[in-house]
């Protein structure tokens, strides 16, 4: 009988803990599906209380931020965002508690879309994720977290995903020279096209060895004297040099006016793309004439 009420003892004791053991990880994985909804929506007051003073992330593209540093982001992508999730998904996930400290693993894929221009295609990108969690002062906290991008390279899709904008930036360039004024251009949307498409650090060589940055080159459509009736691509080649870069090569016909005076030039191109922001940009353009027969 004394053996047997020990027993009671032990079993009673362990499933005490047990249930304590239960309640801690009900406990922990509401504030963790809590934090999971609150980054994507940049919840800011939820990640204040979330983050530990002495909490560190780590990205994908291996740039360490501290708390100030990461709450500034998520402010900055809540005021003005580059992009916006279209949806984000979180697989195999695993979480190890020991004590007051939480490990969570797992596998995500998030579907985002830039905000401008709308009609570019969503981007599908995948990888992995760690997080380190410590209940202090009674609330559970992210001290640290560490993101991983899965490499899928399909250069079928990102020759095709080029070739689609450099066909798209050909018809811009019709729009922007088919004689209307600066005002008019703004007005359509084509000069903030214009900006979007052209990455920050662009810069065009032309035909006579003229150079120009960014900013200049939209300049020139406050005084430009260029009408193109016709832009007809003759040749269109892309070549891949990594995940986020490549470079379009090939030949364009233009018929038009330039200050009221008829021209029609076949045109050779070499123009570099890189993956900014979700979309396809232009860091350096270079045209030359074909010489005609």
């Amino acid at each position: 009988m004394k053996h047997f009420s020990i027993a009671i003892v032990i079993l009673v004791s362990a499933i005490g803990t047990f249930a304590q053991i239960n309640k801690g990880e009900k406990e922990f994985r509401g504030f963790l599906a809590d934090y999971e909804k609150a980054v994507p929506a940049r919840d800011i007051a939820f990640l204040d209380r979330a983050m530990s003073d002495d909490y560190l992330n780590s990205s994908p593209g291996g740039t360490l931020s501290n708390r100030e540093q990461s709450l500034k982001y998520h402010k900055r992508m809540r005021d003005k965002p580059d992009f916006k999730y279209v949806s984000l998904e979180h697989e195999n996930q695993k979480v190890r508690i020991v004590g007051n400290m939480a490990l969570v693993t797992n596998d995500w894929t998030s579907v985002t879309a830039p905000i401008e221009p709308p009609n570019i295609e969503p981007t599908t990108d995948r990888g992995v994720y760690t997080g380190v969690f410590e209940k202090r002062n009674g609330r559970w906290m992210v001290i640290a977290e560490h993101d991983s991008v899965r490499i899928i390279f399909d250069d079928k899709a990102m020759v095709a995903g080029v070739k689609k904008a450099g066909r798209e930036y050909n018809e811009l360039m019709k729009r922007l020279k088919s004689g209307r004024s600066y005002a008019e251009l703004e007005k359509s949307g084509d000069i903030a096209a214009l900006k979007l498409i052209l990455a920050d650090e662009y810069t065009y060589t032309g035909r006579d060895g003229e150079y120009l940055n960014k900013t200049q080159d939209v300049e020139c459509y406050k005084s430009n004297q260029t009408k193109i009736d016709s832009a007809e691509i003759l040749e269109q080649n892309v070549r891949t040099i990594s995940l986020e870069a490549a470079i379009e090569t090939g030949k364009i016909r233009y018929i038009g006016t330039n200050a009221g005076k008829p021209f029609d030039i076949t045109k050779r191109y070499t123009t570099t793309w890189a993956f900014y922001d979700g979309r396809w940009q232009i860091t350096a353009d270079h045209t030359s004439a074909v010489k005609q027969p």
